[in-house]
Protein backbone atom coordinates (compact mmCIF):
# COMPACT_ATOMS: atom_id res chain seq x y z
CA UNK A 1 0.00 0.00 0.00
CA UNK A 2 1.23 3.45 -0.73
CA UNK A 3 1.90 6.00 1.67
CA UNK A 4 -0.58 9.08 0.97
CA UNK A 5 -0.70 12.89 3.05
CA UNK A 6 -3.30 14.67 4.17
CA UNK A 7 -4.61 16.80 1.09
CA UNK A 8 -3.09 20.40 1.76
CA UNK A 9 -5.30 23.69 0.65
CA UNK A 10 -4.72 25.01 -2.88
CA UNK A 11 -1.43 27.09 -3.02
CA UNK A 12 -2.45 31.48 -4.45
CA UNK A 13 -1.58 32.49 -7.27
CA UNK A 14 1.40 34.78 -5.36
CA UNK A 15 2.61 31.49 -3.42
CA UNK A 16 3.09 30.22 -7.10
CA UNK A 17 5.00 33.03 -8.62
CA UNK A 18 7.04 32.98 -5.96
CA UNK A 19 8.11 29.15 -6.95
CA UNK A 20 9.41 30.24 -9.85
CA UNK A 21 12.75 31.19 -8.34
CA UNK A 22 14.72 28.03 -8.41
CA UNK A 23 16.68 28.81 -5.45
CA UNK A 24 12.95 29.39 -3.21
CA UNK A 25 12.06 26.01 -4.57
CA UNK A 26 15.26 24.56 -3.19
CA UNK A 27 14.74 25.89 -0.36
CA UNK A 28 11.20 24.66 -0.02
CA UNK A 29 12.74 21.32 -0.93
CA UNK A 30 14.98 21.19 2.00
CA UNK A 31 12.49 22.25 4.72
CA UNK A 32 10.06 19.66 3.42
CA UNK A 33 12.76 17.02 4.10
CA UNK A 34 14.91 18.51 6.51
CA UNK A 35 12.61 20.18 8.62
CA UNK A 36 12.97 23.91 10.63
CA UNK A 37 16.60 24.94 9.93
CA UNK A 38 18.79 28.29 10.52
CA UNK A 39 20.36 30.08 7.19
CA UNK A 40 23.52 28.53 8.18
CA UNK A 41 21.98 24.99 7.89
CA UNK A 42 19.82 25.52 4.96
CA UNK A 43 23.37 27.01 3.09
CA UNK A 44 25.41 23.86 3.94
CA UNK A 45 22.69 21.91 2.82
CA UNK A 46 22.33 23.67 -0.63
CA UNK A 47 25.90 24.07 -0.95
CA UNK A 48 25.08 27.78 -1.17
CA UNK A 49 26.34 30.98 0.71
CA UNK A 50 23.79 31.16 3.55
CA UNK A 51 23.84 35.24 2.79
CA UNK A 52 22.33 34.82 -0.35
CA UNK A 53 19.49 32.96 0.94
CA UNK A 54 17.77 35.72 3.14
CA UNK A 55 16.39 37.34 0.55
CA UNK A 56 14.24 34.16 -0.90
CA UNK A 57 13.45 33.27 2.61
CA UNK A 58 11.83 36.86 2.88
CA UNK A 59 9.86 36.45 -0.35
CA UNK A 60 8.37 33.19 1.10
CA UNK A 61 7.57 34.57 3.96
CA UNK A 62 5.40 37.53 2.89
CA UNK A 63 3.54 34.77 0.25
CA UNK A 64 3.12 32.57 3.73
CA UNK A 65 5.32 29.31 2.72
CA UNK A 66 7.74 29.90 5.41
CA UNK A 67 7.34 30.89 8.97
CA UNK A 68 9.94 31.65 11.61
CA UNK A 69 9.31 29.32 14.19
CA UNK A 70 11.61 30.33 16.98
CA UNK A 71 14.61 32.06 18.00
CA UNK A 72 17.52 29.99 19.22
CA UNK A 73 21.01 31.33 21.12
CA UNK A 74 24.57 29.82 20.52
CA UNK A 75 26.79 31.59 22.93
CA UNK A 76 26.12 35.32 21.86
CA UNK A 77 24.58 34.54 18.23
CA UNK A 78 20.97 34.70 18.32
CA UNK A 79 19.86 33.34 14.54
CA UNK A 80 15.68 32.41 13.47
CA UNK A 81 15.10 29.09 12.57
CA UNK A 82 12.89 28.77 9.64
CA UNK A 83 10.16 26.42 8.87
CA UNK A 84 6.98 25.27 6.15
CA UNK A 85 3.96 27.13 6.84
CA UNK A 86 2.53 24.06 5.49
CA UNK A 87 3.21 20.46 4.45
CA UNK A 88 3.24 19.10 1.61
CA UNK A 89 3.59 21.95 -0.79
CA UNK A 90 1.80 20.96 -3.79
CA UNK A 91 0.93 22.58 -6.91
CA UNK A 92 -2.83 23.68 -8.06
CA UNK A 93 -3.70 24.02 -11.81
CA UNK A 94 -7.25 25.49 -11.01
CA UNK A 95 -7.83 29.08 -11.63
CA UNK A 96 -7.45 31.74 -9.97
CA UNK A 97 -3.55 30.37 -10.72
CA UNK A 98 -2.79 30.98 -14.22
CA UNK A 99 -1.34 28.52 -16.62
CA UNK A 100 1.43 30.25 -17.55
CA UNK A 101 2.94 30.29 -14.25
CA UNK A 102 2.34 26.78 -13.27
CA UNK A 103 4.34 26.24 -16.66
CA UNK A 104 7.47 28.03 -15.15
CA UNK A 105 6.80 26.96 -12.16
CA UNK A 106 7.86 23.31 -13.29
CA UNK A 107 9.91 24.17 -16.24
CA UNK A 108 12.11 25.85 -13.39
CA UNK A 109 12.49 22.49 -11.39
CA UNK A 110 12.98 20.69 -14.87
CA UNK A 111 16.28 23.16 -15.45
CA UNK A 112 17.61 22.63 -11.78
CA UNK A 113 17.04 19.10 -11.46
CA UNK A 114 18.55 19.51 -14.88
CA UNK A 115 21.92 20.98 -14.14
CA UNK A 116 22.49 18.97 -11.30
CA UNK A 117 22.29 15.84 -13.75
CA UNK A 118 24.35 17.26 -15.83
CA UNK A 119 26.91 18.16 -12.93
CA UNK A 120 27.42 14.72 -11.33
CA UNK A 121 27.56 13.04 -14.90
CA UNK A 122 30.29 15.18 -16.17
CA UNK A 123 32.03 14.76 -12.84
CA UNK A 124 31.23 11.44 -12.54
CA UNK A 125 29.96 11.20 -9.31
CA UNK A 126 26.78 9.57 -9.51
CA UNK A 127 25.94 5.92 -9.72
CA UNK A 128 24.51 5.01 -13.13
CA UNK A 129 24.35 1.10 -12.04
CA UNK A 130 22.43 -1.36 -9.53
CA UNK A 131 19.75 -0.82 -7.33
CA UNK A 132 21.27 2.57 -5.28
CA UNK A 133 21.82 4.07 -8.61
CA UNK A 134 21.95 8.05 -8.37
CA UNK A 135 22.26 8.82 -12.08
CA UNK A 136 18.95 7.79 -14.35
CA UNK A 137 17.35 9.68 -17.00
CA UNK A 138 14.89 8.66 -19.72
CA UNK A 139 11.59 8.61 -21.32
CA UNK A 140 8.74 6.11 -22.29
CA UNK A 141 5.06 7.12 -23.97
CA UNK A 142 2.41 4.50 -24.02
CA UNK A 143 -1.16 4.20 -24.15
CA UNK A 144 -2.63 4.26 -20.52
CA UNK A 145 -6.32 2.71 -19.72
CA UNK A 146 -8.47 4.27 -16.62
CA UNK A 147 -6.72 1.46 -14.75
CA UNK A 148 -3.39 1.99 -15.88
CA UNK A 149 -2.82 5.71 -15.60
CA UNK A 150 -3.92 5.53 -11.69
CA UNK A 151 -1.35 3.41 -11.31
CA UNK A 152 1.04 5.03 -12.83
CA UNK A 153 -0.46 8.15 -10.22
CA UNK A 154 -0.10 5.64 -7.62
CA UNK A 155 3.55 5.03 -7.88
CA UNK A 156 4.75 9.15 -8.89
CA UNK A 157 2.61 9.69 -5.29
CA UNK A 158 4.90 6.90 -3.47
CA UNK A 159 7.76 7.77 -4.91
CA UNK A 160 7.62 11.39 -4.13
CA UNK A 161 6.53 10.91 -0.11
CA UNK A 162 9.04 8.43 -0.06
CA UNK A 163 12.04 10.91 -1.77
CA UNK A 164 10.70 13.82 0.53
CA UNK A 165 10.75 11.99 3.84
CA UNK A 166 14.57 11.55 3.99
CA UNK A 167 16.65 13.48 6.30
CA UNK A 168 19.88 14.30 6.52
CA UNK A 169 21.58 11.38 7.97
CA UNK A 170 25.36 10.31 7.51
CA UNK A 171 24.87 7.78 5.55
CA UNK A 172 22.00 9.55 3.13
CA UNK A 173 22.81 10.60 -0.77
CA UNK A 174 20.89 13.78 -1.49
CA UNK A 175 18.58 13.67 -4.40
CA UNK A 176 16.64 14.88 -6.78
CA UNK A 177 13.80 13.97 -8.94
CA UNK A 178 11.91 15.71 -11.22
CA UNK A 179 8.90 14.90 -13.85
CA UNK A 180 6.34 16.00 -16.34
CA UNK A 181 3.48 13.93 -17.02
CA UNK A 182 1.26 15.26 -19.91
CA UNK A 183 -0.86 13.49 -22.26
CA UNK A 184 0.34 13.26 -25.72
CA UNK A 185 -2.13 13.17 -28.21
CA UNK A 186 -1.04 11.73 -31.75
CA UNK A 187 -0.14 14.11 -34.23
CA UNK A 188 -2.19 14.17 -37.63
CA UNK A 189 -0.24 13.48 -40.67
CA UNK A 190 -0.15 15.94 -43.00
CA UNK A 191 -2.90 15.11 -45.98
CA UNK A 192 -0.89 14.34 -48.85
CA UNK A 193 -1.25 16.71 -52.10
CA UNK A 194 -2.77 15.20 -54.77
CA UNK A 195 -1.43 16.31 -58.11
CA UNK A 196 -3.97 17.51 -60.35
CA UNK A 197 -3.75 16.49 -63.95
CA UNK A 198 -2.95 19.58 -66.32
CA UNK A 199 -5.83 19.83 -68.91
CA UNK A 200 -4.18 19.85 -72.49
CA UNK A 201 -5.40 22.20 -74.39
CA UNK A 202 -7.95 21.02 -77.50
CA UNK A 203 -6.43 20.76 -80.35
CA UNK A 204 -8.39 23.33 -82.96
Amino acid sequence: MSPSRPVPPPLSPAQVRALVGPVRQELVDVLESAGPSSVAELGAHLGRPADALYHHLRRLEKVGLVVERERRKEGRHVFAVYDLARRPVRLNYAAPVRSADIGRVVAAAQRLTWREFRRALAAGTGVSEGPRRTLRGGRAKGWATPQRLTRVNELLEELVVTLAGGRPEPDATPISLSFVLAPSPSRRAPRAHQNTPKRRNARP
